[in-house]
């Protein structure tokens, strides 16, 4: 199994926005047969910052993955919303659970 995790840092006064819009990916993910996503609110450190957890078997099953979520119009224009809002492009780190 591997986590991937995402981080994101709003612009300031993007924050609301971008948290509904990744709420709405949440769910998106799983109505199209992906794996959910967790989200996390940081309480100290950057302002408005947020990661997201999604577990997948494998990392074959994630990058599998990668161009059928590309092909979700229902994820990618979602995705076209937080981008705005972020104040640089999001950060993702791969981890293997042991």
């Amino acid at each position: 199994m591997i986590i991937v995790m995402r981080t994101y840092i709003p612009k300031a006064g993007t924050g609301g926005t971008m948290m509904n819009l990744l709420k709405k990916v949440q769910h998106a993910f799983v109505d199209n047969g992906f794996p959910g996503i967790e989200i996390l609110r940081a309480s100290y450190g950057f302002h408005g910052k947020v990661q997201t957890i999604q577990r997948w078997e494998s990392y074959e099953d994630y990058m599998d993955s990668r161009d059928k979520v590309r092909a979700t119009k229902e994820i990618t224009s979602l995705f076209s919303e937080i981008y705005p809002t972020l104040q640089e492009t999001h950060f993702t780190e791969l981890f293997s659970v042991v």
